[in-house]
């Protein structure tokens, strides 16, 4: 593998933490220090793959959250943020009851 490929999914990994955390940065840093000796082609390869998704994963999945003073929270949600469609929850409606399964506990002693 080149080395210009692993420098660019690093630039790509720190890019994503950038946007999504500042904790992550030792992490990240520390897992590229302790691979840097590393000569097998083919571990690189699987290291550069792991390292993609992880970013992937931290661009598309992660979001902070900051508690305001009024008990609320904000949110930063960025354009590679992946958001579901939403149902909106309708406080009145009327869910349907399921039933409790039985118990060997709830039969009554003979």
């Amino acid at each position: 593998m080149s080395r210009a490929k692993v420098l660019s999914v690093f630039r790509s990994l720190h890019r994503a933490r950038k946007k999504v955390f500042q904790v992550a940065k030792l992490k990240i840093n520390d897992e590229f220090k302790k691979h840097t000796q590393e000569t097998d082609a083919e571990k690189i390869k699987e290291l550069i793959t792991i390292a993609e998704d992880s970013e992937k994963l931290l661009r598309k999945t992660v979001v902070q959250g900051k508690a305001r003073e009024d008990g609320t929270y904000e949110i930063k949600i960025t354009e590679d943020t992946y958001l579901e469609k939403n149902t909106l929850f309708d406080e009145h409606a009327k869910l349907p009851v399921r039933g409790r399964k039985k118990k060997c506990s709830d039969s009554p002693d003979t």
